[in-house]
């Protein structure tokens, strides 16, 4: 692993008293010292709000921010202990509220320290950052007296004395490379989005003040978010955000993205990429969730909510909603056996990231909904697919998860039909199986006399040849379940087939036959 720390440069050769754009610089040390963030003596609490957002810079929890102080401690000495102790508190009590800070010992080895996980996930992922976050940081900074370590979901940080940072850090502003197209269509859509989240955040029923959602802007999906630190009222996080925003429209609202931080505890932010974890599970209506099906292990012999395996399955889901759309697949493994749990998510290939981004949300939720107490599951929505097991799926053929739902309306002329329908069908799988997709193992197209649509996927775990032996145990369904009808769903856990007479897939055909 490569890990870099980010330091705040002044930008425009302007002094630091005065200016509030600040570039990231690259630095490669692992050590640099708090010293080097300009932090000085003083509270604490606002630096947690600062690193959330640059957190943003951060992929994933095994690729980390570490900032080490130069100054030690000597191994099984008494600030040892009590560092040890101060860890094991932050972890234990990470799950309550996303956020927890705790003193440990007395003056001279006493140990100060804070964990402060990202609003928009539960605390059981929390807890799982809080530990990995926990075991990295000794592991990174061994021996020191100070560090901090931000990961994707969490920041740790522990030190020996209080410190501050000063006035500048607590206003910055981060404009996004680049001009937004129209910028006078934009800015009041923008402004409006943010006013509306700013108003949802303060009255979130998690009781976080945090907020997330996106719109779409011409060919854009600009994802926005809003949040202010957990120790604000709610006159109090209301206020700022307004001020925040006021910045950022007076400012900053003519780039495809940026942040605005004020007086270091709330800031805004949009950006034309995915940011943060689907919409808020109370936000997302179950029942327009273009539901399919599902299949659910038998329950298990006990009740695994709160058990280590169901706090890796969300923090599993949690990563599978955010990598997913971005590529429209992902394959995760989280925790250590016997509470390993493997899993992934499959977009469908002719669908957008924002409608992929949305999808990922709905079938986390559902998946939870439905299987509640299963240590396997697959659930089935029209544009994705997401699945999770105790057992590793990397590369093995699932045909045993299976559903078919047919149309109701026969077919005209049944056999010409069903020949044509297979015909079509064997080409998008030749297609789809040969790499002259755009989208891997994904083809779409139409036959014409008669005009039949037709869609074939499979997993990205999978080779093009299991592929193929796939698509063909899904072909074999359709005589037992759908024979003679005019449409058919035929899903796998691995592949998946689709077709009908009008059209359903998004987008140009990639094939189009001339049938019969």
């Amino acid at each position: 692993k490569n890990y870099v720390t980010c330091r705040l440069i002044p930008g425009g050769g302007s002094s630091a008293s005065s200016s509030s754009v600040f570039n990231i610089r690259r630095v490669v040390s692992p050590t640099t010292s708090f010293g080097e963030l300009g932090i000085m003596a003083g509270a604490v609490r606002r630096l947690i709000l600062l690193l959330l957002f640059l957190m943003g810079l951060v992929d994933m929890v095994e690729n980390v921010l570490p900032i080490c102080q130069p100054s030690t401690y000597t191994t099984n000495s008494t600030f040892d202990h009590n560092l040890q102790r101060l860890l094991a508190s932050l972890v234990a009590n990470s799950s309550l509220t996303n956020y927890y800070n705790t003193t440990v010992g007395k003056s001279g080895d006493q140990v100060h320290g804070n964990i402060a996980c990202r609003a928009d996930i539960d605390g059981d992922v929390c807890q799982i950052c809080a530990a990995d976050a926990a075991s990295q940081i000794v592991r990174l900074c061994p021996n020191k007296r100070e560090a901090l370590l931000s990961a994707h979901h969490c920041i740790m940080y522990y030190f020996d004395a209080n410190f501050t940072i000063p006035d500048w850090v607590e206003n910055i502003a981060l404009p996004s490379p680049g001009a937004i197209p129209n910028p006078n269509q934009f800015k009041p859509q923008l402004s409006s989005f943010l006013q509306k989240l700013a108003a949802s955040a303060i009255v979130n029923p998690s009781g976080r003040f945090f907020w997330g959602d996106k719109f779409r802007y011409e060919n854009k999906t600009i994802y926005v978010m809003v949040e202010c630190t957990p120790f604000l009222s709610q006159v109090a996080c209301k206020s700022c955000l307004e001020e925040a925003i006021v910045r950022m429209m007076n400012r900053y609202a003519e780039s495809v993205g940026g942040v605005v931080y004020n007086k270091g505890v709330c800031y805004v932010r949009y950006e034309a990429m995915i940011s943060f974890f689907p919409p808020l599970l109370q936000t997302i209506d179950l029942n327009r969730a273009n539901y399919i099906s599902r299949n659910c292990s038998a329950v298990a012999p006990i009740n695994i909510t709160g058990t280590a395996y169901h706090r890796n399955l969300k923090a599993l889901l949690v990563s599978l909603s955010e990598k997913g759309p971005l590529t429209g697949y992902s394959s995760q493994v989280f925790g250590q056996s016997p509470d390993q749990v493997y899993g992934d998510f499959l977009c469908r290939g002719d669908v957008s990231d924002d409608v992929c981004w949305t999808c990922a949300g709905q079938a986390s939720a559902k998946i939870l909904q439905l299987c509640p107490n299963s240590k396997k599951a697959i659930v089935w929505l029209d544009y994705c697919q997401l699945r999770y097991s105790d057992m590793n799926l990397e590369g093995v053929v699932d045909v045993n998860d299976k559903v078919c739902q047919p149309d109701p309306v026969n077919a005209p002329r049944p056999t010409s039909f069903d020949r044509t329908l297979r015909d079509l069908l064997s080409s998008l799988t030749s297609y789809a199986t040969h790499e002259n997709s755009s989208v891997p193992l994904f083809a779409a197209g139409t036959s014409k006399h008669p005009e039949i649509y037709g869609l074939v996927q499979c997993s990205r775990d999978i080779s093009p040849e299991q592929c193929g032996r796939c698509l063909q145990n899904a072909v074999s369904d359709i005589a037992e379940c759908a024979n003679g009808k005019q449409g058919a769903r035929i899903l796998r856990g691995s592949c998946r087939l689709a077709y009908g007479t009008q059209p359903f897939f998004l987008g140009q055909p990639m094939l189009v036959s001339i049938g019969q």
